[in-house]
């Protein structure tokens, strides 16, 4: 299914229960990773219309190596034991995506509840912090390169209106990349953010499961389509191959044309 150009590699991917982290885990073992899907719960989140098979498990029915590590990425001692649980069990870390996000109901600034504002950079900042501090750690350790992978949005890079909170947090994912990314660009490690559009997951689902609101997300989308997740896991796999060794501090828009506009 695929030509295993990670083999070899050991991955930790966050957030990777559900949607866009996932389809990067298992797109990474797919293409012969081994893989460390950190979450806070193995099953996808209540809602997504996801097979309800663990992540880990999946790519295990398929073939592949993978493990399970709870994880809540704003916690930094939990983030460290799952980079410790990729050296041990596999013997090191190669490649490390802070994919875990949350994005709670926009509203006007002047409405925004101070709890889901803190809640937001929480995870979506804290937890890019603690995941790329300690993956970086790991990697310049061992002193073999890496490839480090965020998730940003267009949130962070276009005024769309997913909510201040949310795109604060994304702008900030931005540009911890394009700083990380000089630091270790000495040890052979490159940062790179995705930033997804519109993309069909079930943390998006109120903006496409109305025939409404689905049309005009598609409208405002030159190719108009809506994003899938292997779209977000296709950009992930390239940034982590050997065809990105020498791209690092890109922030890579995977839209469908919509921040181009």
């Amino acid at each position: 299914m695929a030509d295993q150009r990670l083999a070899g590699k050991v991955a930790l991917v966050t957030g990777a229960s559900s949607g866009n982290g996932r389809a990067i885990a298992l797109r990474y073992a797919a293409e012969g990773a081994a893989v460390v899907c950190a979450d806070i719960e193995p099953l996808p989140i209540q809602g997504s219309w996801e097979d309800p098979v663990p992540t880990h498990e999946e790519i295990e029915r398929l073939g592949g190596r993978a493990a399970w590590a709870p994880c809540d990425v704003t916690d930094g001692a939990q983030v460290a034991a799952a980079v410790a649980q990729a050296v041990e069990v596999y013997g090191g870390l190669d490649i490390a995506v802070a994919n875990a996000g949350i994005s709670p109901k926009a509203h006007p600034l002047r409405d925004e509840p101070w709890e889901d504002y803190k809640r937001v950079q929480s995870v979506n900042v804290d937890g890019a912090w603690w995941t790329c501090r300690e993956a970086s750690r790991a990697m310049v350790d061992q002193g073999r390169g890496g490839s480090i992978v965020t998730l940003a949005s267009i949130a962070g890079i276009t005024g769309v209106q997913t909510g201040n909170h949310y795109n604060m947090s994304k702008g900030a994912v931005v540009q911890l990349t394009r700083t990380l990314a000089i630091e270790l660009a000495p040890h052979m490690i490159t940062v790179n953010a995705i930033c997804p559009g519109w993309v069909r997951t079930a943390m998006t689902r109120d903006m496409w499961d109305e025939p409404d609101r689905l049309a005009d997300l598609e409208r405002r989308t030159p190719m108009a389509r809506l994003g899938e997740v292997e779209d977000i896991a296709g950009a992930a796999f390239f940034l982590a191959s050997d065809d990105a060794r020498w791209l690092t501090g890109a922030i890579l828009p995977v839209d469908g044309g919509y921040s181009a506009l």
